[in-house]
């Protein structure tokens, strides 16, 4: 890279350099700016809304002064701006929720735009969607948690899964720790009932068998409902 092309991409970073910033210098800075803000504003809008309009244009300035990208591809921005909050969190020590609600909705994103497909329930027992991911959070970002008071620090990591059904619509599912612990399970290949029970009863105490099979179809029963399972 030439010492010219050196002071336009610091430029375009910061917009603070030795060049003389002539006109189209300074239209290619806005451009590139506008796209960013445009592009993270249709994916991170909670995030935004919380931080309000001023906090947000500093930290859209520290994402593009300071991070250096993995791809040249615009449409992986987004990813890159989580990258840039996980690696950078000093820089907003005073709102320590804000990764978390980052990642929720950079999920949603995720199984937005996943190439999977559902298959045809047509093999035995259950297995997990390609299209369902499991999260959790030590802040409060998902709205319908019981226990919401946005953005606080929860005493318990809420759970959910995040997952796109047929219909190409992305759904959150929040999980108590029985369910969060029968989904795990199941991640891991247990994809028969007998299986999934005989896992749990090593796990967990105090339940007799049949209650612990009911509660096993009753949840596997609605999620397959949903698609969750498939």
């Amino acid at each position: 890279m030439s010492i010219k092309q050196q002071d336009f991409s610091e430029y375009l970073r910061t917009a603070k350099t030795p060049l003389s910033a002539k006109g189209t210098e300074k239209i290619y800075h806005r451009l590139l700016r506008a796209n960013l803000q445009e592009l993270l504003a249709n994916i991170y809008p909670r995030l935004i809304k919380h931080l309000g309009e001023e906090k947000w244009q500093f930290l859209l300035d520290q994402f593009l002064c300071i991070h250096k990208a993995n791809t040249p591809y615009f449409y992986q921005v987004p990813d890159e701006f989580l990258s840039f909050l996980w690696h950078n969190k000093a820089l907003y020590g005073q709102w320590p929720w804000l990764w978390a609600l980052a990642h929720f909705e950079w999920m949603e994103l995720v199984a937005t735009v996943a190439d999977e497909s559902l298959p045809e329930p047509d093999s035995p027992g259950m297995h997990c969607s390609p299209l369902a991911y499991y999260c959790q959070y030590e802040y409060a970002v998902y709205p319908l948690d019981k226990e919401y008071a946005p953005l606080a620090l929860r005493t318990q990591p809420w759970q959910g899964i995040v997952y796109r059904n047929r219909a190409q619509e992305v759904q959150w599912f929040a999980l108590d720790a029985w369910s969060a612990l029968l989904f795990t399970i199941i991640q891991q290949q247990k994809n028969n009932v007998d299986d999934i029970v005989d896992c749990l009863q090593k796990q967990v105490s105090g339940y007799a068998h049949d209650a612990i099979r009911q509660s096993v179809i009753a949840w596997c029963d609605e999620w397959q409902r949903l698609e969750i399972l498939i």
